[in-house]
C-alpha cells in the first residue's frame, strides 16, 4: 500500500513539474516572439497533456528534430489560407507568423505589407458588397497560387477590415518592390477579366519589422503607411514614425470635437469673369477655428482627417454649411452666385455620394445650378469609367463639375477630351511665373487653347497681380480667382463684397 502511495506521489510530483516546465515555456515563448497572447495557442497544441507539455518546453527551446512531425502538422493547417475559414481569421494569421518566426531563427529582414484592391463595384443592379467580396476572394485565390509551397515557408497572409495583410520573411527591399509590382499588376488583370466593373487602384503600405516590435503594432503601422499611399496617390509607401505624429489620437479627438462644436468655418473666394466683368461664382474653402491652435488651413488638418477616416464628415459638413448659407441668402433676398465645393477622392467614389448630394440639396431647397463640384485631376483619373459615370449623373441633375489643379497630376490630353467636365482650373503653380518666365507663359497659353478646343471654361487660380490678369485676358482665359480680386472671406464679409466692390464698378486698384 505504501509503495502504491509512493508511486502516486512521484507521479504527482512529475505532473506538477511538467506543468511548471510548460508554464516556463510559455513565458520563454513570450520573450522570444513578443506575442504572449499566442503562447497559449501552442500550449494547447503541444502541452495539454503532461507528455505534450514536455514537447511544449522542447518547442520553445527550439529542438526542431523532436518536433518535426508536429511542425509539419501545424504548417499544413496554417498554410491553407485560401479557405474562407482561415483567410479571414486574423488570429490564424498571427499564429502562422509566430510559427514561422519560432522555427526559423535566422536573423533576416521581415516585412508586413498592407494593401487594398477593390474599392467599388459599379455595375447597375448588382449587389456592390457581394461584387467586391467576390473580387477579394479571387485575389485570395491568386495569392494562394502565387506563393507555392516553397515560398509559403516564409509567407503568411490574411484579409481583415477591407485590407490584405501579407507577412514576408527573408526578403530584401528590392524583392519587396518586385512583389508589390507583381501583385499590383495581377490585381488590375483580375479586375479587367471580371464581368463586374470594379474600381481598382492598389495602394500598398510597408512596415519593416524589428527584433523588438510587436506584430499587432507592425500591422497597424503598415495600414497607416497604406493610408499615406492613398492620400498621396502613390503605389507604395514605407512606414515612418512621423506618420503617427501626424495622426495622433489627441489630434483626431480634437477634429471630432471641432465638428461637433461647429469650429470649422466656411470661407468664400469669389471668381471674376473677364468677359462680363462680374463675379460669377465662388469657391468654398474651410478653415478650422481651433480654440487651441487658432485658425488652421486645410493643409494642417485634412491629412489627419484622411488618415483617421474623418474626411467624409468634413466633406459633408462643408457641403451642408454651403447649402445652409445659400438658403439663408435666398430667404433674405441677397445676391446669390454659384458656389464650388471640393470633394476628396474617398467621398467622390463612395457608394452614396450622389444620393447624399441630392438629399442635402433637397433638404435646403437649393437649385442644383447654384452648386459646382470640384475634383482633382488625380481623382478623376483614378478610374475614368466610374468618374465619367458619376460626372454625367451630376450634370444630368444640373450640377456643374470642375477639374481642379489641372496640370499637376497626370495631364493626359486624351482623358481630358473624354471627361465630361464643365470647366478646368489651371493650377496656381503655372500662374506664378507667367509675368517673368516665357516658358511658363507658353505653357499656360497652350493649356488655355487646349481647354478651349475641348469646349471647356478655363479658370485660372492663384492670380495675385494685375500683370497676371492682363496676360490671362490676352490669352482669352474666362475666369480669374485669386488675391488680386479677393481673398477667401467669411460669409458675412463675402455677402457685403458681392453687394459692392470696385471691380464690378469698373474701378481699378
Amino acid at each position: 500500500m505504501k509503495s502504491r502511495q509512493r508511486v502516486y506521489l512521484i507521479l504527482s510530483i512529475i505532473c506538477i513539474a511538467l506543468f511548471f516546465i510548460s508554464f516556463l515555456g510559455i513565458i520563454l515563448l513570450r520573450f522570444l516572439t513578443h506575442e504572449g497572447e499566442l503562447a497559449f495557442l501552442f500550449y494547447i497544441c503541444l502541452g495539454v497533456l503532461p507528455a505534450s507539455a514536455v514537447c511544449g518546453a522542447l518547442f520553445t527551446a527550439k529542438y526542431i528534430s523532436v518536433l518535426s512531425s508536429t511542425h509539419s502538422l501545424i504548417s499544413e493547417n496554417l498554410y491553407s489560407f485560401g479557405e474562407a475559414t482561415t483567410f479571414f481569421d486574423l488570429n490564424a494569421f498571427r499564429a502562422r507568423v509566430v510559427a514561422i518566426k519560432a522555427f526559423r531563427s535566422k536573423k533576416v529582414k521581415q516585412f508586413i505589407i498592407a494593401f487594398s484592391a477593390a474599392n467599388k463595384a459599379v455595375t447597375e443592379n448588382v449587389n456592390r458588397d457581394e461584387s467586391v467580396n467576390a473580387y477579394n476572394l479571387t485575389i485570395a485565390e491568386f495569392l494562394d497560387k502565387f506563393f507555392d509551397k516553397k515560398k509559403k515557408k516564409n509567407v503568411a497572409y490574411c484579409f481583415t477590415r477591407g485590407i490584405f495583410i501579407l507577412y514576408c520573411r527573408d526578403y530584401e527591399e528590392r524583392q519587396i518592390r518586385e512583389l508589390v509590382d507583381t501583385i499590383s499588376t495581377n490585381l488590375l488583370r483580375i479586375a479587367q477579366e471580371s464581368q463586374i466593373r470594379i474600381w481598382v487602384q492598389p495602394f500598398f503600405g510597408i512596415c519593416e519589422m524589428t527584433s523588438d516590435s510587436r506584430l499587432v503594432e507592425d500591422i497597424e503601422n503598415a495600414m497607416v503607411a497604406r493610408n499615406v499611399s492613398e492620400r498621396n496617390f502613390e503605389t507604395m509607401t514605407y512606414y515612418h514614425e512621423s506618420f503617427r505624429h501626424h495622426s495622433s489620437r489627441s489630434d483626431v479627438e480634437e477634429i471630432t470635437q471641432g465638428l461637433k462644436n461647429n469650429e470649422f468655418v466656411v470661407y468664400y473666394q469669389p471668381k471674376f469673369s473677364l468677359s462680363v466683368r462680374r463675379f460669377v461664382s465662388s469657391e468654398a474653402l474651410v478653415r478650422w477655428h481651433s480654440p487651441k491652435n487658432g485658425i488652421l488651413t486645410p493643409a494642417k488638418f485634412i491629412p489627419i482627417a484622411e488618415a483617421a477616416g474623418l474626411i467624409h464628415e468634413i466633406d459633408t459638413y462643408v457641403f451642408e454649411r454651403v447649402c445652409q448659407d445659400l438658403n439663408e441668402a435666398k430667404r433674405k433676398g441677397r445676391r446669390i452666385i454659384p458656389v464650388s465645393i471640393n470633394f476628396s477622392l474617398y467621398e467622390f467614389y463612395s457608394n452614396d455620394f450622389l444620393n447624399s448630394i441630392i438629399n442635402i440639396l433637397d433638404k435646403y431647397q437649393i437649385n442644383p445650378s447654384y452648386i459646382e463640384i470640384e475634383i482633382t485631376e488625380a481623382t478623376s483619373q483614378a478610374n475614368t469609367f466610374i468618374s465619367i459615370s458619376i460626372i454625367k449623373k451630376l450634370r444630368d441633375r444640373g450640377v456643374r463639375v470642375l477639374m481642379d489643379d489641372f496640370g499637376i497630376g497626370f495631364s493626359n490630353i486624351g482623358n481630358l477630351r473624354k471627361m465630361p467636365f464643365d470647366a478646368v482650373k489651371i493650377d496656381k503653380s503655372y500662374i506664378d511665373d507667367i509675368v517673368t518666365d516665357m516658358k511658363s507663359r507658353d505653357i499656360v497659353k497652350f493649356l488655355i487653347e487646349l481647354c478651349k478646343a475641348s469646349d471647356l471654361e478655363v479658370i485660372a487660380e492663384g492670380v495675385d497681380n494685375k500683370e497676371q490678369v492682363d496676360i490671362l485676358r490676352r490669352f482669352k482665359c474666362d475666369t480669374i480667382q485669386g488675391f488680386y480680386y479677393s481673398e477667401a472671406l467669411p460669409v458675412k464679409d463675402y455677402e457685403k463684397f458681392l453687394l459692392s466692390n470696385p471691380f464690378e464698378r469698373g474701378e481699378d486698384r
